[in-house]
C-alpha cells in the first residue's frame, strides 16, 4: 500500500479536569495558568505545569500531548486509589490508533507500555489505572501521554471528524463486590435456546443461550454460552511476554520449512535473519525462509529486512465461550491485542506419532483397545506445548482458576463402529458435528480431562476448546463461514485472527488405516469452519483456561475496546 497523504483529524482531546473522591469529600478543578492543588484531609493532588488541560484542535496522525501531576498522601496510614477518565466519550473509528500510556517516577503505577482508549459513544467512567497503594506521607508523580499514532501504510481518514473527551479523576479504591459470572449475566439478560445447529445468523447482541452439561453420571446443570456475532464476550486476563518484529506495520512470523513450525521470532538475529517473504493478505509477512522457499508457497520475496522492535511484557485476551457445569467461565486465548491476526501461542503437531489410535488422547496410555487407551500414563505433544507455555506465562494466575472445570477429549466410538488398529472407525465427535448435534456432557471420566478429576488428570488448568463448544459457538462442519463472523473466528476488525491457517480442537475425528485425524478449526479452505487434520502435522495452538466461580470482576463492559477485568487483588480466590 502506498503512503498515505497526512490528512486531518478533528477532535477535541481530553479535557483533564482533576477530582479526589473519598467517602466525605469531592472536588472538581479546572487549571487557568496556574498550579493547581485539591487538599483535603487526607489526600493532596496537585498539576506540576501550568494548566490541568490537555487539548487538540485540528490535530493530524503524530499527534500527542502530556500532563504531569502528583498524588501525595498526607494521611496517618496507607490509601488505596484509582485514575480513571470519567465521562469518558471516544468516537474514533479505528480501534488502535489512540493510546495512551501512564509512567510514575517514585513508586506510582508505571505503564510499559501504550495502551488503546476505549471506545464509547455516549459517557462512561472508565478505569486507567486501578488499586494504587500510596503509604503515610508519599508522593507519585505522574505523566499521562495520549497520542494519536501515524500508521504511514493505513489511510486513516475514516477518523476526521471523530472527538474524544472526557475528565481525568482520581478517585479512593473500593474494593470489587460482584461477581463476573453475575456480571456476565446482568450485560446480557435475553438468554435464547437453540435446537438446531445449522448457520447461525441471528442478531443476537446482550444474549446468552443456555443448555446443560453432564460430567460422567454427575448431576445435569444448566450452563450459558457465546454464539454467532457475539461482541461482548471479551476478557483481559494474565500477561505474557512478547516479542516484536515488524515490516509495514504488521507482524512477522518466523517460519522453519525443516520442522514445519511457525513462531514469533525471539530475538533480534531470527527477526532480520532473513529477507522478507510476502505470503499474500490472508498469511502475512515471514521471515525465516530461502528465496526458494517463498516461491514454493507463491509468496513474493521482497529484498528488505523486518524492524526488531524487542520485547515487552503484553496484556493478554480471551473471548468467553461458556459457563461450565462447576460454574466457572470458559475462556479461548485471543492473542495480546483485539486486532491481532495471531491468536495462537504458536503451532504444535498433536502427537508426533500418529500410527495408533491411541494418539487421538490429550493424554493416552498403551494401544490394542479403547480402554488401554484411556489409561493416559503419557502427555500427548501438544499437551506438553500447552503446559509449557502455561508454565512461562500464567504460574502466577492459577489461583483464579478452576481446577474441576473439564475439557473433554471424547474418545467414544460412534455408533455402529468397532475399534482397530488397523481398518478405518469413526469417533463420536465426528458423527455428533457431521449430524449437526452438538453436546457439552463428558459421559467418560478418563476423558474429562481436569487437575482434580485423577483418571483424567491435568497438570495445570490449561487445555484446548472442543469441536462441540465451536459447534455450539456457531461452527459448521466443512463450511465457510459467512456474515454474521463467528465470534471464535474473527478480530476487532472482522478478520481471521490467527491467520490463514487452522488451529487444533480437542475432539477426536476418525481412523483410516495410516491416518489419524483429530477436529480444527479451518483455515483457507473452510475460513471459521470446522474441519480435520491428521494428528502429526504441526498447526495453531489457542489454548482454553476456565475462570473460578469466586472471580469478581474489577471493570469492564465486554467489549473489545472496555474488556472484562477479572479482580486479582488479595482476598480472592486464595
Amino acid at each position: 500500500m502506498q503512503k498515505k497523504q497526512t490528512i486531518l483529524v478533528v477532535a477535541s482531546l481530553l479535557v483533564v479536569v482533576l477530582s479526589v473522591t473519598l467517602a466525605y469529600f469531592t472536588a472538581q478543578i479546572i487549571g487557568e495558568g496556574k498550579n493547581i492543588s485539591v487538599t483535603s484531609t487526607d489526600l493532596k493532588i496537585v498539576f506540576t505545569d501550568t494548566d490541568g488541560n490537555i487539548e487538540g484542535n485540528g490535530i493530524t496522525p503524530g499527534w500527542s500531548n502530556s500532563k504531569t501531576f502528583t498524588v501525595k498522601n498526607e494521611s496517618n496510614g496507607t490509601y488505596k486509589y484509582d485514575i480513571i477518565i470519567k465521562d469518558l466519550i471516544n468516537t474514533f473509528k479505528t480501534y488502535k490508533y489512540l493510546e495512551y500510556k501512564i509512567t510514575s517516577t517514585d513508586g506510582g503505577y508505571n505503564m510499559t507500555d501504550y495502551s488503546y482508549l476505549p471506545k464509547s459513544s455516549t459517557k462512561e467512567d472508565v478505569a486507567l489505572v486501578y488499586e494504587v497503594s500510596i503509604d503515610k506521607g508519599k508522593t507519585h508523580t505522574y505523566t499521562i501521554e495520549i497520542k494519536y499514532i501515524n500508521d504511514e501504510y493505513v489511510d486513516q481518514s475514516i477518523d476526521m471528524g471523530q472527538n474524544l473527551s472526557g475528565t481525568i479523576y482520581i478517585r479512593e479504591f473500593t474494593k470489587p463486590t460482584m461477581k463476573l459470572t453475575d456480571k456476565l449475566m446482568a450485560d446480557n439478560p435475553t438468554i435464547g435456546t437453540r435446537t438446531t445447529f445449522t448457520a447461525f445468523t441471528e442478531t443476537n447482541k446482550g444474549t446468552l443461550y443456555k443448555a446443560t452439561e453432564q460430567i460422567g453420571t454427575n448431576p445435569v446443570k444448566d450452563v450459558y454460552y457465546f454464539a454467532g456475532d457475539a461482541k461482548n464476550n471479551w476478557v483481559k486476563f494474565g500477561k505474557t511476554t512478547e516479542s516484536s518484529c515488524i515490516y509495514k506495520g504488521k507482524d512477522v512470523l518466523f517460519a522453519n520449512m525443516t520442522n514445519q513450525t511457525i513462531k514469533t521470532p525471539e530475538n533480534e538475529t531470527e527477526c532480520t535473519s532473513t529477507n522478507i517473504c510476502d505470503a499474500g493478505e490472508n498469511r502475512g509477512y515471514f521471515v525465516g525462509l530461502t528465496e526458494s522457499e517463498c516461491t514454493d508457497m507463491n509468496g513474493k520475496w521482497i529484498t528488505e529486512k523486518a524492524t526488531w522492535n524487542g520485547t515487552s511484557t503484553k496484556d493478554i485476551y480471551w473471548r468467553i465461550v461458556r459457563t461450565n457445569a462447576d460454574g466457572s467461565i470458559k475462556l479461548l486465548y485471543a492473542g495480546t491485542s483485539p486486532d491481532t491476526e495471531k491468536a495462537y501461542i504458536g503451532t504444535s503437531a498433536f502427537n508426533t506419532t500418529d500410527n495408533d489410535p491411541m494418539y487421538v488422547g490429550y493424554k493416552y496410555g498403551t494401544t490394542g483397545s479403547l480402554e488401554n487407551n484411556r489409561l493416559n500414563t503419557n502427555d500427548s505433544t501438544i499437551k506438553i506445548y500447552v503446559d509449557n507455555w502455561y508454565k512461562n506465562n500464567l504460574t502466577a494466575y492459577t489461583k483464579y482458576l478452576s481446577k474441576d472445570a473439564v475439557y473433554c477429549n471424547d474418545r467414544n466410538l460412534a455408533s455402529g463402529q468397532t475399534y482397530s488398529t488397523t481398518n478405518r472407525f469413526d469417533y463420536a465427535p465426528y458423527e455428533r458435528i457431521r449430524n449437526k448435534q452438538p453436546t457439552y456432557n463428558c459421559t467418560n471420566m478418563s476423558d474429562a480431562f481436569s487437575v482434580n478429576n485423577t483418571s483424567a488428570k491435568l497438570d495445570y488448568p490449561v487445555g484446548l476448546m472442543t469441536i462441540d463448544e465451536l459447534s455450539y459457538a456457531g461452527g459448521q462442519a466443512y463450511t465457510k463461514l459467512t456474515a454474521p463472523y463467528a465470534w471464535y473466528y474473527t478480530n476487532v476488525n472482522g478478520k481471521s485472527s490467527y491467520g490463514s491457517g487452522a488451529f487444533w480442537a480437542l475432539s477426536s475425528n476418525y481412523r483410516d488405516g495410516s491416518n489419524l485425524s483429530v477436529w480444527v478449526v479451518g483455515g483457507s479452505a473452510h475460513p471459521g469452519g470446522l474441519d480435520f487434520n491428521y494428528v502429526g502435522n504441526s498447526i495453531a495452538v489457542r489454548p482454553s483456561v476456565s475462570l473460578s466461580s469466586c472471580n469478581l470482576i474489577s471493570r469492564g463492559d465486554g467489549s473489545p475496546e472496555n474488556p472484562y477485568v477479572v479482580y486479582t487483588g488479595n482476598g480472592v480466590c486464595e
